[in-house]
């Protein structure tokens, strides 16, 4: 009898810890599609605590993309600091967010925004390997400074037709 609740408890461990990696899958799959929606905006100057002023000042941006109806929601993220936070808008559709995020070059080209960055949502994760294909990026640009790269999906990919100087 001893031996069937040992063998009992062990059986219940390894189902445990063969579950978990399961979980923690399913939780990340999740993470990503509620993040699938939302865009972040940095550099956004930061006057006052009024939301209200936020959404005017995240609509006034969205304009030059032409997308303002599609904002469901507009907050700023963590605490209040000497920096500027960034700002975290929730979209109506994915759809929505690959439009803004297709057409965020336009706000180079305005006087107004041209010191304002949108990017995805990412999880911590998508984060750090972001952070690690940038500085792979940055790595390559300076061992081969006449050519141009860019970051395609999870790679850095030289740009066709670029020649060293």
């Amino acid at each position: 009898k001893q031996w069937y609740q040992r063998r009992v408890r062990v059986l219940e461990k390894e189902c445990a810890s063969a579950l978990a990696p399961k979980k923690i899958q399913s939780a990340i799959v999740a993470a990503s599609e509620d993040r699938g929606c939302n865009i972040i905006i940095h550099g956004l100057n930061e006057s006052t605590n009024s939301s209200v002023e936020l959404e005017t000042q995240v609509e006034s941006l969205l304009v030059e993309p032409g997308e303002t109806q599609n904002v469901k929601s507009v907050e700023r993220l963590g605490r209040q600091s000497l920096t500027v936070r960034p700002v975290k808008v929730v979209l109506k559709s994915r759809d929505a967010q690959m439009s803004i995020l297709s057409k965020k070059s336009r706000l180079k080209r305005t006087g107004k925004f041209d010191k304002v960055y949108i990017s995805p949502d990412r999880t911590l994760e998508e984060r750090n390997e972001r952070k690690q294909l940038v500085d792979r990026l940055k790595e390559m640009v300076q061992r081969s400074p006449g050519k141009h790269y860019f970051i395609r999906g999870k790679e850095v990919v030289e740009a066709p037709g670029t020649t060293e100087n």
